[in-house]
């Protein structure tokens, strides 16, 4: 039995100000792009089943174009044959019940097996028994579904799903404000495999449990790692990791300015510059022990310029793109969220529960990359 295993998606996910040919966000374009992609793969390759270990929106409210293409994509898949198993990740995981799921929407097609209420669904195909765990907003509600997942010895082979975290030898997480985190002994079940979502990077953080990883980089975090997902062969127990044509990401050696003049930073940039082929690449340089008077003694000209070829190029502590000078954000503020929730829990609204303004306001935050 051939199973693709792919995860977090993030389709709806966009980033910089290039726009396409079309006047759309390229970096969502190069999202949809990587999604298509993995489809036209199943469709060339007709696997028994895939399975989408989470995140597959970016948002808990994605935009009519995200949900358009993304139904497209299902439908491809449907009209094949090709069964697929989703799990909602935190990205698309409601915090509050009443806001409902955009899952709902899909559960006409054939072919598709949705999990998205925070407990564990069972969708059997043959001789395999798929154990589908999705995000929760109730941690406690997650903890007892995983606990409770065990192997039927009733069929030959057992997959277990789901998003999150997992702390054991290594901790693999993503740092996100509501992600949640599985013990590895949580998962050594005798499960002949555990497809995991969250984490973008892939690997295998137990003997039975991979990440397939994220189909593209989302963060400078994510340079180098190559991007794809996991096809297994049940049978046989093998697996071996796909990798999907993306956008480069470069993130350059940190350049030390301590003892270093403007010219001699403005060559240091220079050289990584050209020491790599940027053409339509994301790039980032850091630069560490700059002062605003080095910075702004830059030929800022003349880096636009050479970094003109790139979708888009970052100094740490500034960005450059067409038209556009080196802007200082020093300051150090702390991720938006938590400066929202330190926000709100400072003031007093009459009549009014912080915790559910806390709780609405982070979903709002969550979507607000929709256009």
């Amino acid at each position: 039995m051939k199973i693709f295993h792919v995860a977090d998606t993030h389709i709806g996910y966009s980033a910089y100000s290039k726009l396409d040919s079309d006047g759309y966000n390229q970096r969502e374009m190069d999202v949809f792009s990587a999604f298509s992609q993995f489809v036209n793969i199943c469709l060339k390759e007709s696997p028994d089943l895939v399975l989408h270990s989470g995140d597959l929106f970016d948002t808990v409210r994605p935009s009519n174009r995200a949900i358009s293409f993304v139904m497209g994509q299902l439908l491809k898949l449907s009209g094949a044959g090709i069964p697929i198993v989703v799990i909602s990740g935190n990205h698309s995981t409601p915090r509050l019940r009443e806001t409902g799921s955009i899952f709902k929407i899909f559960e006409h097609i054939e072919k598709l097996y949705l999990a998205y209420d925070g407990r564990c669904h069972n969708f059997k195909f043959g001789d395999l028994k798929v154990h589908a765990l999705p995000h929760s907003a109730d941690k406690e509600l997650f903890d007892s579904e995983l606990n409770a997942m065990k192997p039927d010895s009733g069929f030959t082979h057992n997959i277990a799903m789901l998003h999150s975290g997992v702390a054991g030898l290594g901790v693999f997480k993503m740092s996100e404000f509501n992600e949640l985190v599985a013990a590895g002994n949580q998962l050594e079940k005798g499960f002949d495999y555990v497809a995991l979502g969250h984490y973008h990077e892939h690997c295998r953080p137990t003997s039975s449990a991979v990440y397939s990883g994220s189909t593209e980089r989302l963060g400078f975090g994510e340079a180098g790692q190559p991007k794809g997902f996991v096809k297994l062969d049940l049978d046989t127990g093998k697996w071996k990791f796909r990798e999907l044509d993306t956008r480069p990401m470069l993130d350059f050696r940190t350049i030390d300015c301590t003892d270093l003049k403007a010219n001699d930073i403005f060559a240091a940039v220079r050289d990584s510059l050209e020491s790599a082929n940027i053409d339509g690449a994301i790039v980032r340089q850091r630069l560490s022990g700059a002062d605003r008077g080095q910075m702004g003694l830059l030929d800022n000209g003349a880096i636009r310029k050479m970094a003109s070829d790139a979708l888009h190029y970052e100094l740490r502590g500034g960005t450059i793109e067409a038209g556009q000078k080196i802007a200082s954000v020093d300051a150090a503020f702390e991720s938006m969220e938590k400066e929202f929730i330190s926000y709100i829990h400072k003031i007093a609204v009459e009549g009014a529960d912080p915790k559910k303004i806390e709780v609405l306001g982070l979903e709002y935050l969550q979507a607000g990359g929709e256009k």
